[in-house]
């Protein structure tokens, strides 16, 4: 309604102002360059209502003209964009397919039509990987650090490369970045530790299994077992270059976390006797005997008072065997001290009874050994002797019906 009545309101104004120029029409005179026009207002006033259509009706078409070719150009970029997204998907369909030529053809046909996509970048550099292009791999790698979301991935490949290239501190150096972040994954933690175990560097394995990305890639026993493990090569390491006392240290804490007890009492044995307080560690080497005798072990309680002659070792020796007399390492330690002390009697009588059928592989095999060092020394019997070495390598070839079978990726290992 109330259109209607502007509408009206209008007409009547337009029609007001046409009766109003008619009866006073007015002139209008105008002179350039040396012509005149005279006309009258109605008439200028007229032209100028036309003018002012035609320049309406010329814009409205170049706005036209104009979103036509931003739709073709929308249009335009939106099937680059389809294509583009179709030939990545297939790109990385070829790249898990194992299909370089076709992975390449995508790859450039996606970089084509992406341009500088992270997508793009990601599937160049796994098509680089898969056709074994050292150059462009490093250089799609690189390009992916300068974003967060794609750091790791680039680091990745990089740590991968510098140890395939035997560069060790360099992909130690990008296991260790990825490390640095709040989301480092468990790939970083288990190349930094085998790169720091392969290089020996113990103590910074060690600091390695402290950090909260090992607490929580490895299982609680796992992560006990292998701290121990290289608390222990450290151990080693250091009374290696002679600083007993802190191997000492390093062993007892390898007995605290319980990983390796065996291995632990061994070396925290050999770490005190280094120092000339064997006697003190004996105590720790005998309560470990009691619950799993070792052959570390006793050659462990062997070093723990220097200077001893074969026949007071001999006589040290049964310590141990009042623990567990019978047991196979029992007599296998007693039976090896008697022989080094010329006991042939005592050793022979130790040795016999582990070279019967049922007895460990393993424990036949030594205490055959033994018993041919016995043949050749007290008697110089070669013949006996061989007979003996025979006995421990067909012992040696039979297979062990207690061990646990290999998984297949550690078959694929050996």
């Amino acid at each position: 309604m109330l259109r209607i009545v502007f509408y009206i309101l209008g007409l009547a104004l337009l029609v007001a102002a046409a009766v109003w120029l008619a009866n006073d029409p007015g002139t209008l005179s105008l002179e350039w360059r040396g012509w005149r026009i005279d006309s009258s207002a109605s008439v200028l006033l007229a032209v100028m209502v036309v003018l002012v259509l035609l320049a309406a009706l010329l814009l409205r078409g170049l706005a036209v003209l104009t979103g036509a070719l931003k739709a073709f150009k929308a249009a335009r970029r939106e099937r680059r964009f389809n294509r583009g997204l179709a030939s990545l998907a297939d790109g990385f369909a070829a790249v898990q397919s194992r299909q370089t030529t076709a992975a390449r053809r995508f790859s450039k046909e996606a970089s084509n039509l992406l341009s500088a996509n992270p997508a793009v970048l990601m599937l160049r550099k796994e098509t680089a990987e898969l056709a074994g292009d050292a150059k462009e791999m490093k250089e799609t790698a690189t390009a992916l650090l300068e974003r967060p979301q794609t750091e790791l991935s680039g680091l990745r490949s990089l740590a991968v490369k510098a140890a395939a290239d035997g560069d060790s501190v360099g992909a130690l150096g990008y296991a260790k970045r990825a490390l640095a972040r709040k989301d480092a994954p468990a790939w970083a933690i288990e190349m930094a530790l085998d790169l720091s175990i392969a290089a020996g560097f113990w103590r910074d394995a060690v600091a390695l299994m402290d950090t909260r990305i090992a607490r929580n890639t490895f299982a609680r026993e796992d992560h006990r077992r292998i701290k121990t493990r290289l608390l222990l090569q450290q151990a080693r390491a250091e009374l290696k270059n002679g600083d007993a006392q802190n191997a000492a240290s390093l062993a007892k804490k390898a007995i605290d976390l319980g990983g390796a007890p065996v291995a632990a009492t061994a070396a925290y044995a050999r770490a005190m006797a280094a120092q000339g307080k064997g006697r003190k560690a004996a105590h720790l080497v005998e309560k470990m005997w009691s619950t799993t005798p070792h052959a570390d072990l006793a050659a462990a309680y062997r070093v723990l008072i220097p200077g001893e002659t074969a026949l007071e070792w001999a006589r040290r020796v049964d310590n141990l065997a009042r623990i567990d007399a019978d047991h196979a390492e029992t007599r296998l330690a007693v039976a090896q001290a008697s022989l080094d002390a010329q006991l042939w009697g005592q050793a022979r009588n130790r040795l016999m009874p582990l070279t019967e059928e049922g007895v460990d592989a393993d424990i036949r095999a030594r205490a055959a050994r033994i018993l041919a060092d016995i043949e050749h020394r007290e008697r110089g019997d070669s013949e006996k002797a061989a007979e003996w070495l025979r006995i421990a390598l067909d012992a040696r070839r039979e297979p062990d019906a207690h061990a646990s079978p290999r998984r297949v990726m550690d078959l694929a290992r050996v």
